[in-house]
């Protein structure tokens, strides 16, 4: 499952009255300002604040870095703190700014694993850190090189895992579990590696794709098409990979079921567009293949490459339909000469009222 969809927040916490080394006025006030990061929708309009707010948080939270024990207090100011380098270091690589991303990547990873030093069993911290590197991940899903997202995807699975083990029943856990492990599933199918840990992670993820088929109608308002339809296509693929016949017929035994659900809950997203082109060509359905992949957007974030097109086993069945053809030649200049004009540069401007920080110094 494509993390960046998934509908999951970052708690905000607010300190109590224990006593703490840092002055509740400040945890207060960076409380109220880590409440105005999540409620904004494009952070370049308070930018300058963040990066000042992130600087001037230095003085307290270093020493809470290096330090053996960190009061409750100090802890809700730490947690906050992390909730704002990681909205701004996603922020950064949403505006293809890896480099100055990757600063405040280790800036929130650092808080986090202290506050896990603190406390093994902090679920917001646990939460939050699994949610920071299932994110990070996002941005390398177009490498050709899976290692990097690999790594990311194997932590947050730790994360997640441990969450499960402290609270099986918590929704929100299991939604965030079961993403990380479909979509490393997801980049293990697509680079050929290590079928058998990819049965181990179906093993585990087929259990709420079999609660979904098992009532479907029971199912439609709690279910994201998007990544119910990863679930069924990595399902087909598993089988397939072990009997061709078994995964067609389980897919066409089911197709009743499956188009229940995404008739219901459709959002017409890029990728709900491509898995549905893809189970289509499999059930050697063209002209609804064909529906779907027409409604693929150049200029969408997530666009599928035509190299991924190409390469992708699911539609080889319209790889010879004279309109497949002609729509993927179109497809493929259009997105290319998308690209052209719009390369994908750092947008930040270089005319910043607040300087950028000097990162080498923390």
């Amino acid at each position: 499952m494509k993390i960046k969809y998934l509908c999951l927040l970052l708690f905000s916490l607010h300190h109590s009255t224990v006593y703490a080394d840092i002055d509740l006025s400040e945890i207060q006030s960076l409380a109220d300002f880590t409440d105005q990061v999540m409620e904004t929708n494009h952070l370049s309009t308070i930018e300058p604040q963040i990066k000042l707010q992130i600087q001037q948080a230095q003085q307290y939270v270093q020493p809470l870095l290096k330090s053996t024990k960190i009061s409750y207090n100090d802890s809700v100011y730490l947690h906050n703190y992390a909730i704002i380098t990681s909205q701004y270091a996603e922020y950064l690589l949403e505006q293809h700014c890896v480099p100055l991303s990757i600063p405040y990547q280790k800036k929130t990873e650092e808080a986090y694993l202290a506050l896990l030093k603190r406390d093994p069993k902090d679920k917001i911290a646990l939460n939050n850190l699994g949610l920071f590197y299932a994110k990070m991940s996002v941005y390398y899903r177009k490498n050709t090189d899976p290692t990097p997202r690999l790594e990311n995807l194997n932590k947050a699975e730790q994360l997640f895992s441990s969450l499960m083990k402290l609270d099986s029943e918590d929704k929100e856990h299991q939604t965030n579990y079961y993403a990380v492990l479909s979509d490393k599933l997801m980049l293990l199918q697509k680079h050929h590696r290590d079928f058998e840990e990819q049965k181990r992670l179906m093993n585990i993820i087929k259990k709420p794709l079999f609660k979904y088929l098992s009532n479907p109608k029971s199912q439609l308002n709690a279910i994201d098409t998007g990544n119910f339809l990863i679930l069924v296509q990595q399902y087909f693929k598993i089988l397939n990979t072990e009997n061709p016949q078994t995964a067609i017929k389980w897919l066409s035994d089911h197709q009743s079921k499956i188009e229940a659900i995404v008739q219901k809950n459709h959002k017409y997203t890029q990728r709900e567009n491509e898995f549905l082109a893809e189970f289509y060509a499999l059930l050697e359905q063209p002209k609804q293949a064909l529906h779907y992949l027409k409604q693929f957007e150049v200029s969408n974030d997530e666009a599928t490459t035509p190299d991924s097109i190409v390469n992708e086993p699911n539609l080889a069945n319209l790889k010879l339909n004279t309109e497949y053809q002609q729509w993927f030649k179109q497809y493929k200049y259009d997105y290319e000469e998308y690209r052209k004009a719009i390369p994908k540069l750092c947008k930040i401007t270089q005319l910043e009222t607040i300087q950028p920080l000097d990162v080498k110094n923390y």
